[in-house]
């Protein structure tokens, strides 16, 4: 997962995305090329759904940024449902999932869910190596 944000607006949650890593490239492209919009790389880490969170216990929780994933149907080739995942902040999810939707068939509401989860930064997963059992 990518944590950036648009525009070399640091400060504002609007500016902030999260982009699976195998879809960044591509992204980035679109939007710096189609859309005008510079995008800075903050982070690469990964994001876990809230229900695992429990086996993050030694995980620093005011570090974890709430993240949403959503996922939904649009309909394809011929009706045939393709698969469409997103992220959002929790800060602004509403208005983000609202502007997701509007570009897409109204028929894909039907399909939507929100998982809540963490964009964990790789500076919590950082770990002491453990203590040599040999003396």
């Amino acid at each position: 997962m990518v944590r950036c944000h648009l525009d070399n607006i640091e400060d504002d949650p609007h500016a902030v995305r999260y982009v699976p890593a195998s879809e960044f490239e591509l992204w980035r492209f679109l939007m710096e090329t189609r859309h005008g919009r510079a995008v800075t790389v903050d982070e690469v880490s990964v994001w876990v759904p809230d229900a695992v969170s429990e086996w993050y216990r030694d995980l620093d929780a005011l570090a974890l940024a709430p993240v949403l994933r959503v996922r939904f149907e649009r309909p394809g080739p011929d009706g045939t449902p393709v698969p469409v995942e997103r992220f959002f902040p929790a800060e602004t999810y509403r208005e983000a999932r609202a502007a997701l939707l509007a570009h897409f068939d109204p028929r894909c509401r039907w399909t939507v869910t929100a998982a809540p989860g963490y964009f964990v930064p790789a500076a919590c997963m950082r770990r002491e190596p453990a203590a040599s059992l040999s003396a």
